[in-house]
């Protein structure tokens, strides 16, 4: 609204030349960052309180009672927190014509009420077992995607530039606008598109698990998309790094930094010993914000560097449940996923935290260094 605002008033002449400054892209996204930073600090104990009164609980369960104290009892759905803290700043300092923005704002309310509905049946049912099935999760995550896929190649639905509507980016790789090739997918983009949402949306949630590890790590990784999407919405940086121009891409800058603020907000609660836990609610809607984002900017396989950690865990999950327990009949890790395996060695869990948000740093950088191997 703010954005909008501006921009009459910048039309209006001279004396309200001042608020254009509101229009810029830098502004917004510090102004978006503080806002929600201020909401989650202000609301949260107000929330947590309501949400252990109604008795939205975790029942979180310790395979063994020497590893740290239970967890049982922590209210849980505290991903409401990030989502309506970023929702209201949106509404301030988005863009609301902009396409990007609604795409990924849908990806935030598809999966946080997917998570949301996870969570109630949790609680109601008093056990992780009684959560949504695996497959009917996998059959809305699956039916986005494909949408997304739809709406991002068909020309009079996609943002992109309809000469690249179906390419998908390859790291250290020239694009064809600069002599190199693109890899064009035709109409298999939008399976593509679907496969990259189910993964990343589940690889993130998987990852949720220790106290302030998923809010940690997701920052890290969300913010090496908020660069790329500044340089891809910029035409003289893209030309500079020889990426291609995607005009309005640069939007999804003022999201970061809305998600930014909320996560940093959030961890004021959620670091150890947590006051509340994010849930499905958070972390499958932070999945599928990422997955999104990675489509959104062209850059599906830089998540293989700058989401490493939670394809490790995700790897290791797959390898340890399904390989080791269901097929072999013997466990491959004490425990999976592969952060609680750490704690059974007997590493403390806010060792292990900031250990993985050590690692995800270092995999985001790694993953903004080739932005110069081109």
């Amino acid at each position: 609204m703010i954005y909008l605002l501006a921009r009459y008033l910048e039309g209006l002449g001279e004396p309200y030349g001042f608020f254009r400054v509101l229009g810029y892209i830098s502004v917004r996204s510090i102004a978006a960052a503080i806002t929600t930073l201020l909401l989650v600090l202000l609301f949260a104990p107000g929330i947590i309180r309501r949400l252990y009164l109604a008795g939205q609980r975790d029942t979180h369960r310790d395979f063994d009672i020497n590893l740290a104290k239970s967890k049982r009892g922590t209210p849980t759905m505290g991903g409401l927190l990030i989502l309506g803290a970023v929702f209201i700043s949106l509404l301030l300092w988005g863009n609301p014509l902009n396409p990007y923005l609604w795409l990924l704002a849908s990806a935030m309310v598809v999966f946080g009420l997917l998570g949301a509905a996870d969570d109630l049946a949790k609680v109601r049912g008093g056990g992780a077992e009684a959560g949504l099935s695996r497959r009917a999760k996998l059959l809305i995550q699956t039916a986005y995607g494909l949408a997304v896929g739809v709406i991002l190649l068909l020309p009079a639905s996609t943002p992109f530039p309809h000469a690249i509507a179906d390419t998908i980016g390859v790291p250290f790789l020239k694009p064809e606008a600069f002599g190199g090739a693109d890899v064009h997918l035709g109409w298999a983009y939008v399976l593509f598109v679907a496969f990259v949402i189910v993964a990343v949306s589940n690889a993130v949630n998987l990852i949720d698990g220790l106290d302030g590890l998923a809010a940690g790590t997701t920052l890290f990784t969300a913010l090496v998309y908020g660069v790329l999407a500044y340089i891809l919405g910029n035409v003289k940086l893209s030309g500079y790094f020889l990426y291609p121009f995607l005009p309005g891409v640069h939007e999804l800058v003022v999201f970061v930094a809305a998600l930014f603020g909320a996560l940093v907000g959030f961890l004021w609660f959620n670091s150890y010993p947590a006051e509340v836990f994010m849930g499905d609610t958070g972390s499958l809607s932070l999945g599928g914000i990422l997955a999104v984002m990675v489509v959104l900017t062209k850059q599906e396989l830089l998540f293989l560097v700058a989401g490493g950690l939670f394809l490790y865990v995700n790897a290791t999950h797959l390898i340890g449940d399904r390989i080791g327990i269901h097929w072999l009949g013997r466990r491959l890790f004490y425990r999976t996923p592969i952060h609680h395996s750490y704690e059974h060695l007997g590493i403390a869990e806010t060792k292990v935290v900031m250990r993985f948000w050590i690692v995800s740093l270092i995999l985001a950088l790694l993953a903004l260094a080739t932005l110069k191997l081109r």
